[in-house]
């Protein structure tokens, strides 16, 4: 399967991912200054999807076959 099947499918998730690590990095700076402990809870989940997002926008294949 070529790279370019996939293209759109990657572009989505990467975008997904590159908002929720904005997102999360806005709350969790957010979260320090305001509520740490309940602020960062709610970060960290948004961070690892957006981690997990772009890492899976960077594999080689298609995730959806």
């Amino acid at each position: 399967m070529s790279a370019r099947s996939c293209l759109a499918e990657r572009l989505s998730s990467f975008s997904a991912g590159s908002i929720l690590l904005v997102l999360g990095a806005s709350v969790a700076v957010f979260s320090l200054i305001t509520l740490p402990f309940i602020g960062l809870i709610v970060a960290a989940p948004l961070l690892v999807s957006a981690v997990f997002l772009i890492v899976a926008a960077r594999k080689a294949q298609c995730p959806l076959e």
